[in-house]
């Protein structure tokens, strides 16, 4: 009988004591510092928050939900990793290399990206409202449905990026590049795009009301329905701009170039076009209630069913073909349209 409680004895031991050994090889999180130290690749999950991670090579590393909150990466090699769902929160990632990342709902939310690349990477539902962006690097990204209100990006290269239903509200994209982007559904609500390129880029839906656009190049760009209210585009470029129902209202495009502009069904109510050259326009259907148009250019705009009572035509210049539907619009200062043949 004691033999035999022996016998249980040990293998109970031997049991408990190839549980931890088990458990290493089958179920244990990779939160050990060595595994990256060792040049694994496979470190979802992994615990490393707060590591010393600087210079690191983590190159197409799967880093997939990984804790890397308050880590340093400062100048790591991120190449083409996946870092989808990861927390990299108050994380330093000044000067690392990005390229082709996929961070997608990755929590980023205070993390510092200083000079760091991130060129065609995915950034699809990050939050970097208040991350450091300094020189950051974000041409051909993908950061649809991101959070960047109120960011500093002067002079950034986002040619061709996906902002598709981002909030860029109060965003400072002063002199920055965002030709051929794609910026539907953006909200852009009081952000600074003085100077800016935006010829060629979709802004269908987006908000950019109060916008300061101030020498901004639309040229070729699509704002079908886009709401401009009250944004100021003084000196605009918009050649061949679709504002197909577009919302101008209150809108300040003072010396704009809107040649060959598709404004049909716009709501261009109480807009300001003092001066600006509207040769070609397109105004089907659209309405220009109280607006001023003094000394714009008109020669060759189609004016069918445009609505203009009360609009201010001092000077303006407007194809002879158009007198007798402008004198019953009642618009102010007819007899002083400058009429062309």
């Amino acid at each position: 009988m004691r033999s035999r409680q022996l016998i249980i004895a040990a293998f109970i031991s031997i049991t408990i004591a190839c549980v931890p050994g088990c458990m290493t090889g089958i179920g244990q999180k990779k939160s050990d510092y060595n595994y990256v130290m060792r040049g694994e690749s496979e470190l979802s999950n992994a615990d490393l928050h707060r590591a010393d991670l600087i210079n690191a090579r983590l190159e197409e590393a799967n880093l997939s939900n990984a804790n890397l909150e308050g880590a340093d990466l400062s100048g790591a090699n991120l190449i083409g990793a996946n870092l989808r769902g990861a927390s990299l929160e108050g994380a330093n990632l000044s000067g690392a290399q990005m390229n082709g990342a996929n961070l997608t709902w990755a929590n980023m939310r205070g993390t510092n990206l200083r000079k760091a690349n991130l060129s065609k990477a995915r950034l699809v539902g990050v939050d970097l409202a208040r991350s450091n962006l300094q020189n950051i690097r974000l041409k051909g990204a993908v950061l649809s449905k991101s959070n960047l209100a109120g960011a500093n990006l002067k002079g950034i290269n986002l040619n061709g990026a996906d902002l598709m239903g981002a909030n860029l509200s109060g965003i400072d994209l002063e002199g920055a590049d965002l030709g051929g982007a794609e910026l539907s559904w953006a909200v852009l609500r009081k952000a600074n795009l003085k100077k800016a390129n935006l010829a060629g880029a979709r802004l269908v839906n987006s908000d950019c009301s109060n916008a300061i656009m101030i020498w901004t190049n639309f040229e070729g760009a699509d704002l079908k329905e886009a709401s401009l209210r009250n944004a100021n585009l003084e000196g605009a470029r918009m050649k061949g701009v679709d504002l197909y129902y577009a919302d101008l209202r209150g809108a300040n495009m003072v010396e704009a170039n809107l040649t060959e502009v598709k404004l049909q069904n716009a709501n261009l109510i109480n807009t300001v076009l003092r001066d600006a050259n509207c040769a070609k326009i397109n105004l089907q259907g659209a309405s220009l209630n109280n607006a001023d148009l003094t000394n714009a250019n008109l020669e060759s705009a189609n004016l069918e069913n445009a609505e203009f009572a009360n609009a201010d035509l001092r000077g303006a210049r407007i194809e002879k073909k158009w007198r007798r539907y402008l004198d019953k619009q009642k618009v102010r200062n007819y007899d002083d349209i400058r009429w062309v043949d």
